[in-house]
């Protein structure tokens, strides 16, 4: 199985799109390498702690999925040029925040890579 570089992933997070509200974090991605089909839950480290993929809800155009559901058989596609939103219930604090994610995609594999920004 192929390999998605980290240099290359951490390019899609849009710096700046990290935010809180009702103490849940969200931020950005966007796809802006090649249409890709996500076949397994998206996985999320924050300040160090695993976040449970049933904790974490991704929106894409007019869809919504919880990244647990993804799998095999319940995938879903980002289209080149297309925001992704991350959205990570809890008790969050403005301020900066690291972020650890981990991906795979249907024919290129699994990769992670990490981003810090400031929520607000």
């Amino acid at each position: 199985m192929a390999y998605l570089p980290k240099a290359l992933l951490r390019r899609l997070y849009v710096k700046g799109s990290m935010k809180i509200e009702g103490g849940a974090l969200s931020f950005k991605l966007r796809n802006n390498l090649a249409t890709a089909t996500v076949n397994e839950p998206l996985r999320l480290k924050i300040d160090g702690v695993d976040i449970d993929p049933s904790q974490i809800t991704i929106k894409v155009g007019d869809k919504t999925i919880k990244s647990s559901d993804v799998s095999e058989t319940n995938t879903f596609e980002i289209p080149v040029g297309t925001d992704v939103e991350i959205i990570v219930p809890g008790n969050f604090s403005p301020g900066k925040h690291k972020v650890v994610v981990e991906v795979t995609v249907k024919g290129y594999g699994k990769g992670s890579f990490d981003f810090e920004d400031e929520a607000k």
